[in-house]
C-alpha cells in the first residue's frame, strides 16, 4: 500500500456452508459472483454493518436462495441454500504492488459477521449483515440477576462475562489489553438486550465496547478505552490521497465543558443505611473562556455502579474530555485503507484550499467499498480520540429526572398523633398533601426537646403511616420528629415535634388469674399473649415448645397448667425469668405437679446469677416422684450464695424417666422463706440404716419420723421410734440441718422420757430413755448452724 507504483486489490467473500467449510463467492461451480461490497463502522453504534451485492444470473445458473433446483442451493437431494440468513459472512481483500500477481498469504480479513437480509431486485442479491456483535442486540436477558460484590467488588470485565454466560454466549467475553481497574459493588442486572446491558458498563467507565481486530487471533470483541492524550498519528493522508475534502464543519451545538455529575455515595450513608446524594464538578477552563460556560448534568440513579468519587469523578473527565472542545470535522475519501479502526489518529497534510496547517484527527466513522471500478475508504474525521458523543448526550438526557431540584424531598408531614403504651409510643401522622412525592419516611427520637433529626436521632424507617416505638423507659419523656424521603433518597423538611411519655403496667394491662403478689410473676401460667407460644415470663430452657412442653388445660388454679413430655430431648426443661435476691437469703420454691405413672422423676432448682447475669451456682430443691393422676404439694430451700444478684426457677423433667411419661406443672411460688413454709421431709429406711443401730419408725397411730426447717433456720424432729439400740445413732439430718456444736432435747418416751442429742455430724441419737419401744422426736428443736 505504500508502493510508490500503486498497487492492486482483490476482493473475496466467503460464506460459511452447512458443513462448516467457507465457500468463495468468487468461485462457486467455476463462476464469479461477486459484484461489490461495502464495510462500515461509526463510533455512534456498537456494531459494525456490511453489504454485499451478487450477480443472480451466471453461466446459466441461479443463485437466488428460491431456485430451488440450483446447483448451489444443494447436493440435488437435499435444499441448502447458499444465500440463507443467519450463515457466517467473511470480508477479505488483499493488496499487492502493481505487476505482482495474488499470494495465497495475503489475504487480510476485514469483516467477519452474519447475514441479515437476503434481497433481489432485478438482476443484483444484496446481502444485508451485522458483524458477529450483532447477536448480543438479538439476544435479551430473560431474568433478573444480581451480579457484583459488596466487599472487595468484582472486576468489570469479569462481570460482564458472568452476564454474557448467563445467556449462553460466554464464547463473546471481552478481551481487556488494558485493566479497567474498577471493581463493581453488589447491583441488579435489569432485562434488556445483552449489548445494552454490557454498553452501560462500558459507558459508565467512559470506554469503548465493540468488535476489534486481534493480532494473531482474529476479530474479537474488546474492552478498551480511547488514546484521549495520544499525540502521534498512527497515519497520515496528503492531498494527492484524499484529493477534494467532502465536508468540513466546526460545530457549538455538541460542546459541553462544564459537567455536574449526581451520584450516590455509598461510602457516605444517611442514617437509613443509603447512600447520600453527592455531586461533583468538571470544568474545561480554556473552553469556558472561548465559548463561554455549556453547562451539563450526568445523574446517576440510586442503583448505580458510579457510586463513589473517585468513579464519579472518572466519567466526569471522560465526559469533558471527549466532549469540550469544538473540534474540525472533516470527510475525505481515500484509497483503500482496510487495516484503519474507529478512533485511530491520523494527519492530514494541508492542501492549502481547506486548510493550510496539518490537521490531527481521529476516525469518527469509517466505510470502505470495493468493486471492479473502485477500492477506496471514506472517513468522517474529528477531534481527539473519543467514545460517542451521541452516546454522552443521550447519557445527558436520561429521562425521569427533575433537573430543577433534584434534592429537594417531600414535605413535612402534619397532623401527628401520639398514643403511648407501655414501654413505648406509637405516632400517626398525615403525608404533606402536595410537593414531591414520598417514598418512605424516618423517624427521629431524642430525650432532648428541640432537637434536629440525624444519624444519632434515627430510629427507624417506615413505608406507612404510624411508627410504634418499643423499649423506651416508663415515666421519663421523650420527643419526636417525622422526615419524608423520595424513591431517590432525598429527604424532607422534618415535622413539628411531639412528646412521647412511655407508661408503666397498670391493673388493666394485666390478663384475669395472673398473681403478682409472689415470685415470679405468672407462676399460675395464666398469661400467655402468645396462644402458640410460652405463658408470659417463662423459656425453654431445654427442648422445644410445643414437642417437649405445652399448656394444658389439666389446672391446678385457673385454666391452664404446663405439661414437660421427653420427645426430642431427654431432659425437656422451663426456666422462669429473672428474678431480684438478697445473698445469704433463703429463698424456697413451692409448687404442685403430678405424674402420668408414680416412676416419674422430676426436679426443681434454683439457679444464682450475678451482676453481670453470668451463673454463679444451681441448687436442686425437690428431687421426687408425684402421685399419678392428682396434684401434690412440693417445696424446698437454699441459701443464696455470695454475689448472688438474680435467680430463676428452673423446672425439669429427669432423663431417667424415659418416653411418654409426662409431667404437668401449677401453681408456681419463689420467695423468701418468710413467705414460704418449708414442707417435713420423711426418714427414709436408708437414713435409718445408715444409723447402724437398728432403729426405725414405730408406725401408726404415731407419725413417723421427720425433719423440716422453718422461720429463722429453725430445724425441728418429729414423729416416733423404736427397736434400735439405746446410745446408737437412730439416722443422719443431712447438711443445712446440722447444730454447729452438741444439742440435747428431751422428749417423751413409752415409760417416761428419753433425751435425744444431735451432734454437728447429723447424728440424731438416743441418749438415754427407759427402752426402745417408743421414743418420740416431738420437741427437739435447735438452729442449724451447719
Amino acid at each position: 500500500m505504500v508502493s510508490a507504483a500503486g498497487y492492486s486489490t482483490w476482493l473475496r467473500v466467503r460464506l460459511r456452508g452447512s458443513d462448516n467449510i467457507d465457500v468463495d463467492l468468487s468461485s462457486v461451480h467455476g463462476h464469479d459472483w461477486l459484484l461489490d461490497a461495502t464495510w462500515t463502522a461509526t463510533l455512534d453504534a456498537p456494531v459494525g454493518t456490511a453489504t454485499v451485492n451478487l450477480r443472480r444470473y451466471c453461466g446459466g445458473m441461479s443463485i437466488a436462495p428460491q431456485v430451488v433446483s440450483s446447483p448451489a442451493n444443494g447436493s440435488g437431494v437435499l435444499y441448502d441454500p447458499l444465500l440463507r440468513e443467519g450463515r457466517h459472512i467473511r470480508i477479505d481483500v488483499m493488496t499487492v504492488p502493481l505487476g505482482l500477481s495474488r499470494a495465497a498469504g495475503a489475504w487480510r480479513e476485514c469483516f467477519f459477521g452474519r447475514i441479515e437480509d437476503v434481497a433481489g431486485a432485478g438482476d443484483v442479491i444484496t446481502l444485508t449483515c451485522r458483524d458477529m456483535t450483532g447477536l448480543l442486540q438479538d439476544v435479551n436477558i430473560k431474568e433478573e440477576r444480581a451480579y457484583g460484590a459488596d466487599t472487595v467488588g468484582v472486576a468489570v470485565q469479569v462481570v460482564m462475562n458472568q452476564i454474557l454466560s448467563a445467556e449462553g454466549l460466554g464464547d463473546f467475553g471481552p478481551v481487556t489489553p488494558v485493566d479497567p481497574m474498577w471493581q463493581l459493588g453488589r447491583y441488579k442486572q435489569e432485562k434488556m438486550p445483552v449489548m445494552d446491558a454490557l454498553q452501560d458498563l462500558a459507558g459508565q467507565l467512559g470506554w469503548d465496547l465493540r468488535l476489534r481486530w486481534r493480532v494473531g487471533h482474529g476479530f474479537a470483541f474488546t474492552l478498551a478505552p480511547p488514546e484521549r492524550t495520544t499525540t502521534t498519528p498512527v497515519w497520515w493522508f496528503g492531498p494527492e490521497a484524499y484529493g477534494d475534502v467532502d465536508g468540513i464543519t466546526r460545530r457549538l451545538t455538541d460542546i459541553r465543558n462544564s459537567v455536574r455529575v449526581v451520584y450516590p455515595d455509598s461510602n457516605d450513608r444517611d442514617s437509613a443505611g443509603n447512600a447520600k446524594r453527592k455531586m461533583l464538578t468538571e470544568v474545561n477552563s480554556v473552553s469556558i473562556a472561548e465559548y463561554g460556560e455549556r453547562w451539563s448534568e450526568i445523574v446517576e440513579a440510586s442503583t448505580s455502579n458510579i457510586n463513589t468519587e473517585a468513579e464519579a469523578r472518572r466519567l466526569a473527565r471522560a465526559f469533558i474530555n471527549d466532549m469540550s472542545e469544538s473540534a474540525l470535522e472533516l470527510s475525505v475519501t481515500v484509497p483503500l485503507w482496510w487495516h484503519l479502526e474507529l478512533g485511530d489518529f491520523l494527519q492530514l497534510w494541508p492542501d492549502y484550499i481547506n486548510f493550510d496547517e496539518p490537521q490531527q484527527l481521529a476516525v469518527q466513522s469509517i466505510e470502505h467499498v470495493v468493486s471492479a471500478k473502485k477500492a477506496e475508504t471514506k472517513l468522517v474525521l474529528r477531534g481527539r480520540p473519543s467514545t460517542s458523543r451521541v452516546a454522552w448526550l443521550k447519557r445527558e438526557a436520561i429521562p425521569g429526572i427533575g433537573k430543577a431540584a433534584p434534592f429537594t424531598g417531600p414535605d413535612a408531614p402534619s397532623s401527628m398523633v401520639v398514643t403511648n403504651t407501655v414501654n413505648g409510643s406509637s405516632v400517626a401522622f398525615t403525608p404533606a398533601a402536595s410537593g414531591p412525592a414520598w417514598d418512605a419516611f424516618e423517624l427521629h427520637l431524642s430525650s432532648t426537646s428541640g432537637f434536629a433529626p440525624s444519624s444519632s436521632t434515627f430510629r427507624g424507617l417506615s413505608s406507612t403511616t404510624r411508627f410504634d416505638v418499643a423499649g423506651l423507659a416508663p415515666g421519663a419523656s421523650y420527643y419526636a420528629r417525622v422526615r419524608g424521603r423520595d424513591a431517590r433518597g432525598n429527604v424532607g423538611t422534618a415535622s413539628a415535634e411531639v412528646t412521647l411519655a412511655p407508661r408503666f403496667v397498670t391493673p388493666l394491662d394485666l390478663q384475669p388469674y395472673v398473681n403478682v403478689s409472689v415470685l415470679p410473676p405468672n407462676g399460675d401460667f395464666e398469661a400467655l399473649t402468645t396462644a402458640s407460644g410460652l405463658p408470659d415470663t417463662w423459656l425453654m430452657d431445654v427442648g422445644t415448645w410445643g414437642t417437649d412442653a405445652s399448656v394444658v388445660s389439666d389446672a391446678l388454679t385457673g385454666a391452664r397448667a404446663v405439661r414437660l413430655l421427653a420427645v426430642s430431648t431427654s431432659s425437656p426443661a422451663i426456666r422462669s425469668q429473672l428474678m431480684a435476691v438478697r445473698e445469704s437469703n433463703r429463698y424456697g420454691v413451692d409448687l404442685y405437679a403430678k405424674a402420668a405413672t408414680t416412676v416419674t422423676v422430676f426436679g426443681a432448682s434454683i439457679r444464682w446469677l450475678d451482676s453481670a447475669q453470668a451463673l454463679l451456682a444451681e441448687s436442686t430443691v425437690i428431687q421426687v416422684s408425684p402421685p399419678a393422676g392428682s396434684y401434690a404439694r412440693y417445696s424446698g430451700s437454699a441459701e443464696a450464695p455470695a454475689g448472688a444478684r438474680y435467680a430463676r426457677v428452673v423446672i425439669s423433667l429427669f432423663s431417667s424417666v424415659g418416653a411418654g411419661r409426662p409431667l404437668t406443672v401449677d401453681s408456681v411460688i419463689f420467695a423468701p422463706l418468710s413467705l414460704v413454709s418449708e414442707r417435713p421431709t420423711p426418714v427414709t429406711g436408708p437414713m435409718f440404716a445408715a444409723g447402724g443401730t437398728g432403729w426405725t419408725n414405730f408406725g401408726a397411730p404415731e407419725r413417723a419420723a421427720m425433719y423440716l426447717k422453718g422461720l429463722g433456720e429453725e430445724v425441728a424432729l418429729e414423729g416416733a421410734i423404736r427397736s434400735g439400740t439405746i446410745g446408737g445413732i437412730a439416722f443422719y439430718v443431712p447438711a443445712g440441718y446440722r447444730p454447729s456444736a452438741n444439742i440435747r432435747c428431751v422428749t417423751a418416751a413409752a415409760n417416761g422420757f428419753a433425751r435425744i442429742r444431735i451432734e454437728p455430724t447429723g447424728a440424731v441419737i438416743v441418749e438415754s430413755a427407759p427402752d426402745s419401744t417408743r421414743v418420740h422426736l416431738d420437741g427437739a428443736r435447735f438452729v442449724a448452724r451447719g
